[in-house]
C-alpha cells in the first residue's frame, strides 16, 4: 500500500470518535488491513440477512441504514456520513445483518475483516470503552424513538430528527419528504404537510433534495429529545 493511501485511510479512521482514541501507531497497524470499496447511488454495501464478516466505515458519500417491515414500510435507523461506522457492533457477535445499508450518494467505504477488527479493538481498551459508550447512546436513542412514536406528534418527531441531524451533519440536510417520512415512521404525505408548515414558520427552506435549516437555535428549542439519534 502506498504511503499516501495509508495516510488517507488513517485520516478516515480518525474521523470515527471511538477509533481516534487509539495511538497513531495502532491506527497505522489497523489501516494496513483495509480494503477500499466504491459504490454508486442505489447500490447496497450489505443487505438484511448477509453475513457480518466485515467492519465498514464510510470514507465519503452518504449511506442510509434501514429496514423494511413485512407490510412494506421502511424505517430508517441512521444516516451515515464520513467517519460513521456502518456496523461497529456486528463484529462482536455471530449474527446476520438486521439492517440494509443503501448508498444514497456515491460512496467510498473502507472494509476490515471482522476477526482482525475485533482483535484490534480488544488490544486497544480505550477504543473498546468508547464503543461500549456508543452502544449505550444508541440504546438511549432507540428508547427515545420508541417513546416518540407512542407519545409525540409527527411534527415533534420531525423536529427532533432535524435537530439531531443538523447537529451531526450540518445545516444543509440531503433529505427528501420520503427520507423524512422513513426517519420518523409516518407517510410521505404527512411528512410533506409538516415540512410545508415548518417552511411557513421560517425554520427551514426546501430545494430539490435538500432541507436547509434557517434557524438552528429555534429548531433546537422546539425539539424535545436530546437523545434522539439518527
Amino acid at each position: 500500500m502506498k504511503d499516501t493511501d495509508l495516510s488517507e485511510i488513517r485520516a478516515t479512521l480518525q474521523e470515527d470518535t471511538n477509533l481516534n482514541r487509539a495511538t497513531p501507531s495502532a491506527l497505522t497497524e489497523l489501516a494496513r488491513h483495509v480494503t477500499r470499496l466504491d459504490f454508486d447511488k442505489g447500490e447496497y454495501v450489505f443487505q438484511i440477512g448477509d453475513d457480518a464478516s466485515y467492519y465498514y466505515l464510510l470514507e465519503s458519500g452518504r449511506v442510509v441504514l434501514s429496514r423494511e417491515s413485512p407490510t412494506g414500510k421502511v424505517f430508517t435507523f441512521r444516516i451515515a456520513v464520513r467517519g460513521t461506522p456502518l456496523n461497529a457492533f456486528a463484529c462482536f457477535r455471530t449474527r446476520v445483518r438486521i439492517f440494509s445499508a443503501r448508498v444514497a450518494e456515491k460512496a467510498s467505504v473502507i472494509a476490515i475483516p471482522c476477526p482482525v477488527f475485533k482483535q484490534w479493538v480488544l488490544d486497544n481498551p480505550a477504543v473498546a470503552s468508547g464503543i461500549i459508550n456508543t452502544m449505550g447512546d444508541l440504546l438511549d436513542g432507540a428508547y427515545t424513538r420508541i417513546l416518540d412514536l407512542i407519545d409525540e406528534s409527527v411534527e415533534t418527531r420531525i423536529l427532533n430528527a432535524l435537530s439531531m441531524l443538523s447537529s451531526r451533519i450540518g445545516l444543509d440536510l440531503p433529505l427528501t419528504n420520503e427520507d423524512v417520512a422513513e426517519l420518523v415512521g409516518t407517510s410521505r404525505e404527512t411528512a410533506a404537510r409538516v415540512i410545508s408548515r415548518l417552511q411557513e414558520c421560517g425554520l427551514i427552506a426546501k430545494s430539490r433534495g435538500t432541507l436547509q435549516i434557517l434557524d438552528k437555535t429555534r429548531l433546537d428549542d422546539s425539539s424535545t429529545s436530546p437523545f434522539f439519534i439518527v
